[in-house]
């Protein structure tokens, strides 16, 4: 009885939190089922998923300072010092997604790594040049939502998520009905409802306290000045980097297969349904961050598992009825040869959902530890074995998105895998 009011304590510390995740994540499906509606659906689509891949390659160094932030937040020292190196972080990547729109540049990353073809070139690059600030608001908002997860406030990480999703869908719609260029309403959409909720959940922070200096000034534990804070963060930045990383040479797998023009389009159609539900996990990486020494490791992991399993089920009952593929129609427009190759792309992806939550499990045991090499050196073994599996399978003959799916899935086993040796391993030398 005991353990069980324990797991409804979690699940209410991490049902808001989730929610914010997949008010950002619901951003995608809203896209695509917009973008299906308007004129050249495919192209804008395709164009659209390339161009996310790439922006988020340039912001997934910032993308763990919600864990630094978390973690760092119970001295004011090193509040401080993140607060600067998250200044520095974000608008460097804002730069490097501004470079990358430059012709001679994209030529390169675009239309030379990742095989994109030049006809895409010019919807992709514009939509790049609308969305430069992303990093940037990307960086701020999540330093502030890691003080209100210390605080004991996710209930603001929410509503400011459910403010981005209002403007999110205002934007689609107002495109929607003006008949406007698809790719300039997903840009426009996507930049700007990030800015609305960093700007929310700036004002949150302060209203609700969570920006108020702590009593701890500062302890030797945790980083005080920048050098300590890169030396922190640097292999948490790293390991998106190269996830996200490995997610963009994915695109460039996809668009080599046989089918690559409508594998294009498939792939991130299929991908932003996937993530609307796999990511609603993601938050038990700051749960476990916040409990560690409260609770036992034991009844941690019965909460991941149970996470995982709800969500994946959910997957599955939305890919897996005979209902699916209306509702698949509905989200990407009657394209039956589209329709025909997202389906399979859901139903291989039910299982994603678990494997994310056993990911960030493994990850926020090993950040809690300090460990954070262990967190990297994750990460390589879940890309790698990614890329190779997604690239055996399109030389097999395998349609691009399902090879991508069942690479993705691979890897991400394997990284559980390597992760899990890593915090065994520790906890082995500690005791």
């Amino acid at each position: 009885m005991h353990r069980d009011r324990q797991l409804i304590k979690l699940w209410q510390q991490f049902i808001p939190l989730s929610l914010s995740d997949v008010t950002m994540a619901l951003g995608d499906p809203l896209t695509t089922t917009t973008l299906a509606r308007l004129p050249d659906p495919r192209t804008n689509i395709a164009a659209v998923g390339v161009a996310k891949a790439i922006a988020i390659f340039c912001e997934s160094p910032i993308i763990m300072l919600l864990h630094a932030s978390n973690a760092l937040a119970p001295t004011q020292a090193s509040r401080r010092a993140l607060w600067k190196f998250t200044l520095i972080a974000s608008g460097g990547m804002s730069l490097l997604l501004a470079l990358t729109t430059l012709p001679w540049i994209f030529a390169i990353v675009g239309e030379g790594w990742l095989g994109v073809s030049p006809s895409l070139s010019g919807t992709i690059r514009s939509t790049l040049a609308i969305v430069i600030l992303w990093p940037f608001a990307i960086g701020w908002r999540r330093y502030f939502q890691g003080l209100l997860i210390h605080n004991g406030q996710s209930s603001a990480v929410a509503q400011a998520g459910i403010i981005r999703l209002l403007v999110v869908g205002g934007i689609l719609a107002g495109g929607f009905s003006l008949k406007a260029n698809g790719a300039v309403v997903a840009a426009m959409s996507l930049v700007w409802g990030v800015i609305a909720e960093a700007v929310a959940v700036t004002y949150l922070a302060r209203r609700l306290g969570a920006t108020k200096p702590p009593e701890m000034i500062s302890t030797p534990e945790l980083p005080q000045n920048l050098a300590g804070v890169w030396k922190f963060y640097a292999p948490l930045g790293g390991t998106m980097m190269l996830g996200w990383g490995a997610r963009a040479a994915l695109v460039g797998i996809v668009a080599r297969a046989n089918d690559g023009e409508i594998a294009l389009a498939a792939w991130p159609a299929a991908w932003g349904l996937v993530v609307v539900i796999a990511n609603s996990t993601r938050m038990v990486q700051q749960i476990i961050i916040r409990n560690r020494k409260l609770l036992s490791d034991r009844l941690l992991i019965i909460f991941t598992i149970t996470v995982g399993l709800v969500c994946s089920l959910i997957l599955f009952s939305v890919s897996g009825t005979p209902m699916s593929q209306e509702a698949i129609g509905w989200f990407v427009g009657q394209d039956n040869e589209l329709i025909s190759r997202v389906r399979p792309v859901l139903l291989i992806s039910a299982v994603m959902p678990l494997l994310v939550s056993l990911q960030n499990a493994m990850q926020g045991f090993l950040v809690s530890e300090g460990r954070t090499w262990g967190v990297n050196q994750g990460a390589w073994v879940g890309a790698v074995v990614m890329l190779a599996a997604a690239y055996l399978g399109t030389q097999l003959g395998q349609n691009g998105a399902v090879a991508a799916a069942l690479g993705t899935i691979l890897g991400v086993t394997m990284e559980i895998g390597y992760l899990f040796y890593c915090w065994r391993s520790v906890k082995i030398i500690d005791n």
